[in-house]
C-alpha cells in the first residue's frame, strides 16, 4: 500500500484477498463438510454468503465512519501529516473494528461501530482501549437496550455530572418515579424495561439501586446509569449537541 493515511489502507484492505477468507475454525469445518456426498453446493452457498456479507459490512462500517468524520469536520490533511504513532494507532483501531463488525447481520450495529470510530479518532488524546471497548458493546446492544441506554442519559447525565459521575441513590428515586408517568420508552413497551435495564447492568452500563420505599411501588426497580453507559451514548452520537438531541 503506497499511502501512509490509515483511512485510504482500510480501504483499500477492503478490496484485498486479505480480508476475503473465512476464520480457520469455520474453513475448517466448511472442508469436512464438503467432503459428504452432494454437500458442496451448501459450502459454496455459505462460503459466498459469509464473504458478501462481510464486505457489505466493512464498507458499510467505513462509510458511516467516514459520513461522520465529515460531518464533524475532521481535518483529514492535518491528520495525515501528523504523528506517525498515532496514525498506527488508527489504523490497528478501525482494522478491530471491521473484524467486530464483519459477521453482523444487524446494520444498525455496523453503523454504531462506525460511529464509534469516528468519535475516538476525533478526540485529540483518544484511548483507544475505551474505543475498543465501546465497539465490544456495540455488538451485544439490540435498537431496543439502545434506547434505554439513552433514556437513562437523557434523564440522568446532568445529575451524574453534578456528582462527579457518581449517582446519587435520592435523586435516582426520584428520577425513576418521574419517568413513571409514561408506559414508553422511545417505543419500547413497559414490560420490555427489566430485561433491557439487567443486560445493560450486566455489560457495565448501568446498575440497579436501592428503592426507596416512600418513592416506588414495591415491584419497582430503578437503575442508575454509569459512567460507561454514559460515555457509550457519548461515542455513538459523536458527543455533539445535548442529551436531548441524542440519536443513535
Amino acid at each position: 500500500m503506497s499511502s501512509d493515511n490509515p483511512l485510504d489502507q482500510v480501504d483499500a484492505l477492503i478490496a484485498s484477498d486479505e480480508r476475503q477468507s473465512l476464520p480457520e475454525s469455520v474453513d475448517a469445518i466448511l472442508k469436512l463438510i464438503e467432503k459428504l456426498p452432494g454437500a458442496g453446493p451448501l459450502v459454496w452457498a455459505v462460503r459466498y454468503e459469509s464473504e458478501k456479507q462481510r464486505k457489505e459490512n466493512s464498507e458499510l462500517l467505513i462509510s458511516t465512519m467516514l459520513s461522520e468524520l465529515k460531518r464533524l469536520s475532521f481535518n483529514f490533511e492535518e491528520f495525515r501529516n501528523g504523528d506517525h504513532a498515532r496514525r498506527d494507532e488508527v489504523r490497528r483501531l478501525v482494522v478491530d473494528g471491521m473484524r467486530k463488525a464483519e459477521d453482523l447481520r444487524d446494520r444498525k450495529r455496523v453503523e454504531r461501530i462506525g460511529k464509534i470510530l469516528a468519535h475516538a479518532i476525533t478526540l485529540p488524546l483518544s484511548n483507544f482501549d475505551k474505543a475498543e471497548e465501546m465497539m465490544r458493546v456495540a455488538r451485544d446492544l439490540s435498537d431496543a437496550d439502545v434506547l434505554g441506554l439513552r433514556h437513562l442519559y437523557e434523564t440522568q447525565f446532568e445529575m451524574l455530572k453534578r456528582h462527579g459521575l457518581n449517582f446519587e441513590v435520592n435523586e435516582i428515586n426520584r428520577l425513576w418515579r418521574e419517568g413513571l408517568s409514561t408506559d414508553r420508552i422511545e417505543g419500547v413497551l413497559r414490560p420490555e424495561w427489566p430485561s433491557i435495564f439487567l443486560k445493560l447492568q450486566g455489560l457495565g452500563l448501568a446498575t440497579a439501586v436501592y428503592r426507596i420505599e416512600t418513592e416506588l411501588p414495591l415491584n419497582e426497580q430503578p437503575f442508575a446509569l454509569l459512567p460507561k453507559g454514559a460515555d457509550f451514548v457519548r461515542y455513538i452520537q459523536g458527543a455533539v449537541g445535548t442529551p436531548s438531541a441524542i440519536k443513535s
